[in-house]
């Protein structure tokens, strides 16, 4: 009977003792498991925490990207305005020198040419039919109010100062001495500088009972530098 009792004394520990094994592990399951749920949870949480930081730090990386463009923008606008003025400066820096004649030009003109009249050998009195500087003076009057940008004559770029006048039979300009014929070379509008020549009564009707004249409109024409002293006494008008 003693020997029973022990085997059911021994039974119900060895029960007792798996029943506190299973609860230990299952326990140490648990306790590992909700281990792993918190960190799993931390992980999360930080992940969470580490996306909301990258994404106002990409937030304030396009705000500084717009403040750059802005800023770009503007420096592009100011560069635009300087250039513009610096081509605006240039076009009229240009325009003066061409108007003071110290630089070669080109453009479409036109070609006015005045030879002494072919009965001027024959004619009682000859220096009706030649051709002088005031004749010269009157066609390049006309061509400057008719808008020419430029005028040369016998390759003698003209200027504000430079002097037409005569002597004997040849004229001086730029104190350069040349005869006939004088070929007046002018850069502006063909048709408009034809057409100011041209009006009734105008210069060439009054010139063309007295010299030859021939007037020819070009595409394009060249004019020299002017060369010479830019103090000269103004006799052109």
């Amino acid at each position: 009977m003693k020997v029973r009792k022990f085997h059911v004394y021994l039974t119900f520990v060895t029960i007792c003792t798996g029943f506190l094994i299973a609860y230990s592990i299952e326990l140490t399951q648990l306790r590992t498991q909700a281990r792993q749920n918190d960190q799993q949870v931390q992980q999360e949480t930080q992940l969470t925490e580490r996306i909301i930081a990258e994404k106002e730090q990409n937030r304030k990386l396009e705000q500084q990207m717009i403040d750059l463009q802005r800023q770009v923008a503007k420096r592009e606008e100011a560069m635009a305005k300087r250039q513009s003025a610096a081509a605006n400066i240039l076009g009229q820096l240009e325009a003066a020198r061409m108007m003071a004649g110290v630089v070669p030009v080109q453009g479409p003109g036109l070609v006015v040419t005045l030879k002494d009249n072919q009965n001027a050998a024959s004619s009682r009195d000859i220096s009706n039919y030649i051709v002088h500087e005031q004749d010269v003076r009157l066609v390049v009057n006309e061509l400057r109010a008719a808008g020419a940008e430029a005028i040369s004559i016998n390759g003698q770029r003209l200027v504000a100062n430079s002097a037409i006048r005569c002597v004997g039979p040849t004229i001086i300009v730029n104190g350069i001495k040349s005869a006939a014929p004088f070929v007046i070379t002018a850069i502006g509008e063909p048709i408009t500088l034809d057409s100011a020549l041209n009006l009734p009564g105008g210069v060439l009707q009054t010139l063309d009972e007295f010299v030859h004249i021939e007037v020819a409109k070009k595409d394009m024409v060249q004019l020299p530098a002017f060369v010479g002293d830019s103090k000269l006494k103004n006799n052109a008008s």
